[in-house]
């Protein structure tokens, strides 16, 4: 490619588009269920999220993209009304934690041998047969 032609395509005007408004206006409805929840979001008030990746395991993944299909919700939403809920619940919090912690310690351990392995492969040297 010539320099002239580079020039012109470093130099070309690029179209603008005017900027949009992101940001999400929640409705207002009802879906109080337990006498724990106390929580109250205004309908005229604007939401914040934060985008974040989510690992799950796959049979819990396939399960509750099940849930949210049928009720037509995220798992994002689900997640922040179960969360919602049970942190108002002293009792069933602490019973979430423990297994949570559980779980993060089964996690923790699977991911040591894993690395482990890798690393076992990656330094050991070849047997030769």
């Amino acid at each position: 490619m010539s320099d002239d032609a580079l020039e012109r395509l470093k130099t070309r005007k690029r179209p603008s588009v005017q900027s949009r408004d992101a940001s999400l206006i929640s409705s207002s409805v009802d879906i109080s269920t337990s006498r724990y929840q106390e929580t109250v979001i205004p309908g005229n008030r604007e939401i914040q999220t934060k985008q974040t990746t989510l690992r799950l395991e796959a049979g819990i993944s396939d399960r509750l993209m099940a849930v949210t299909r049928k009720n037509g919700i995220s798992r994002e939403v689900l997640i922040e009304a179960v969360f919602e809920h049970y942190e108002a619940d002293p009792q069933a919090w602490g019973e979430i934690l423990a297994e949570a912690k559980k779980r993060a310690e089964q996690r923790t351990k699977l991911a040591n041998i894993k690395r482990a392995k890798s690393m076992m492969q990656r330094f050991s040297p070849p047997v030769d047969c």
